[in-house]
């Protein structure tokens, strides 16, 4: 149900952006990685390298992501979010953000640590079988 919810909400949101929701949930990953290659990215978004180079070319475009050289190889290039897409997303997520935080004062930091254990736990799983799915055949 949680996730049904979290899909129209991003499907929203993407609209409200201007882009499609692969678009947004790349945005997502880049933005929480704090940037990525593009390997990176088709790895984590599950989507081929063709797939990632249009993802990135169409992020560029609207002013969402940026090319930058990877400081550790200068051979790399990371892509990373711009200033353009936090100030979009403070008005998508701000609201989200203010109310999830009013909204949890509630329960004590030992809830709230325990809610982050499931979570973590959660989507360790989630990751071993995604791993699992990358390499059945």
């Amino acid at each position: 149900m949680s996730g049904n919810q979290d899909d129209a909400f991003d499907n929203l949101a993407a609209q409200r952006l201007g882009v499609n929701e692969t678009d947004l949930h790349c945005l997502n990953i880049i933005e929480n990685a704090g940037g990525v290659t593009a390997g990176e990215l088709a790895v984590e978004s599950g989507l081929t390298s063709g797939a990632v180079t249009g993802v990135i070319d169409r992020l560029e475009k609207r002013g969402f992501a940026r090319r930058v050289p990877d400081p550790g190889d200068r051979r790399r290039v990371k892509v990373e979010v711009t200033r353009a897409f936090y100030s979009r997303a403070e008005k998508i997520w701000g609201p989200v953000a203010a109310d999830w935080a009013s909204s949890l004062e509630r329960f004590s930091g030992e809830q709230v640590e325990g809610f982050h254990q499931f979570l973590r736990t959660t989507n360790e799983i989630t990751r071993r079988h995604l791993d699992r799915l990358r390499e059945m055949r």
